[in-house]
């Protein structure tokens, strides 16, 4: 009999462990990457030093289905494939002002001279245009967590903050990157964070509910209402039912 119930707790305990070791799960913030493309996107460009954990599950967002990560948000095109959201678009995060922080906006001079695919020589012009725009102490941390392919292009040069005189940021078409001079770090601030927060209105920093006053995204998360949206006449194609409810535990 005692054999039995070793073996038995044994099993209990194996399958325990197995299940706590699931890398897809993300126990701290309770939601799971279940899409294949987006793992291996994920886990291509460096998984959480890169994109942070996930922080919603897959729902779809204007057409298009989306996973939200405390840096990022990742899309599933209709060919499969994956790539980041341009979250400092104008219809997403385009904003200067986030939680105390005054970032640069996109400038059109660097707009004016970045490349575009339909360019001959497209590729050697783009890193011509990277290294001529992007450098230390940026350049290091956007080419190790996977360049054009993750953050897109820049969108402006680098900038301080002329409030806090430590940090520089650099923007980009999907995300913004982050230098702390007296930590000596340079790392991606949480855009997928602060856009979780405007969809749901929650943990929303004031200065960045003023900026998107008028936005589409902003509250629209509802989770009693069809399709989970406040106000679905303003943001079509989009269905954030259970899009923030952990599903891992």
């Amino acid at each position: 009999m005692k054999f039995f119930l070793s073996l038995g707790l044994l099993i209990v305990t194996t399958g325990t462990a197995m299940a706590q070791e699931d890398p897809r799960a993300f126990p701290d913030t309770g939601y799971t990457i279940t899409d294949d493309a987006i793992w291996n996107f994920f886990t291509q460009y460096g998984g959480t030093n890169t994109f942070g954990e996930p922080i919603s599950r897959e729902f779809l967002l204007m057409g298009t289905p989306v996973q939200l990560f405390q840096n990022a948000a990742l899309q599933v095109q209709s060919d499969g494939s994956v790539q980041p959201m341009q979250l400092t678009d104008p219809g997403l995060l385009p904003y200067t002002s986030i939680a105390g922080l005054t970032l640069p906006a996109a400038s059109p001079a660097t707009a004016f001279v970045a490349p575009s695919p339909d360019q001959p020589n497209y590729m050697a012009r783009l890193q011509v245009f990277v290294q001529a725009i992007v450098m230390e102490p940026f350049l290091s941390t956007y080419n190790a967590s996977g360049g054009p392919a993750v953050w897109g292009l820049p969108t402006s040069s680098p900038t301080a903050d002329p409030r806090n005189p430590s940090f520089t940021y650099q923007r980009f078409q999907n995300g913004i990157l982050f230098y702390d001079a007296s930590a000596g770090t340079t790392q991606p601030l949480p855009l997928g964070s602060y856009f979780k927060d405007l969809l749901t209105g929650q943990n929303l920093p004031g200065d960045l509910a003023s900026e998107a006053a008028g936005s589409a995204l902003l509250g629209q998360y509802a989770a009693s209402q069809p399709n989970g949206l406040a106000r679905p006449t303003v943001l079509t194609q989009t269905d954030l039912t259970d899009a923030f409810v952990p599903d891992a535990t």
